[in-house]
């Protein structure tokens, strides 16, 4: 029988490029999936009772969760196409550094789309305060959760993890699954030890 082990190769010269490349392009993703849930989200209607005044009836407050629970949805998806971009486009920097980097990358590619989402619903909809007293409009949840977790850890931010999260979970899965000990980055070679010899002495 013989014995197989990897010894690493000499730390090959990274190309930083195609990582920073990665970044932008999961940033810029992020602008992509606001404006998919400004598109997407259920809306509010509420009235205007005068000026610079207007109010949302307590039954659409269900409607308020169902955005956000829509905006959460849309992250985690954006975090597994984030991942699946990063690990076939980047394939040197797969492994932990690789991993933080879409991570980060993608927390603030939610905020961006907080953001880009916000601006593409208000371009989307009436703003109240152009409206007559007696209007009704149209408005999508305000995305900063401020107040919105009771009696618990989270803060306004809460929502903007659901994007590293799914990327975390993805790059482990994919991770896992790789049938190469350095995930394909190609740093290792295989060493074959030769058959192992008896140690006893002869008789």
């Amino acid at each position: 029988m013989t014995n197989a082990d990897y010894t690493r190769r000499s730390a090959p010269q990274r190309p930083v490029g195609p990582l920073v490349a990665v970044v932008v392009s999961v940033i810029l993703l992020g602008a992509v999936a606001g404006a998919l849930w400004a598109m997407i989200t259920p809306a509010m209607t509420g009235r205007v009772v005068g000026d610079d005044s207007a109010i949302i009836p307590a039954e659409q407050f269900p409607d308020e969760f169902a955005g956000v629970a829509t905006f959460a949805v849309v992250l985690f998806g954006y975090g597994v196409i984030a991942v699946v971009v990063a690990w076939l486009t980047s394939r040197q920097w797969r492994g932990p550094l690789g991993a933080l980097v879409v991570a980060a990358s993608t927390f603030v590619g939610a905020a961006i789309a907080a953001l880009v989402g916000t601006w593409v619903a208000d371009v989307r909809f009436d703003d109240p305060r152009s409206l007559p007293a007696g209007a009704a409009f149209d408005v999508v949840p305000d995305l900063w959760l401020d107040g919105a977790v009771r009696g618990g850890a989270g803060g306004p931010w809460a929502i903007f993890v659901c994007a590293p999260l799914a990327a975390a979970l993805v790059y482990l899965g994919l991770a896992l699954a790789s049938r190469h000990a350095d995930l394909g980055v190609g740093d290792l070679y295989e060493v074959s030890a030769g058959p192992s010899e008896p140690t006893g002495q002869p008789a």
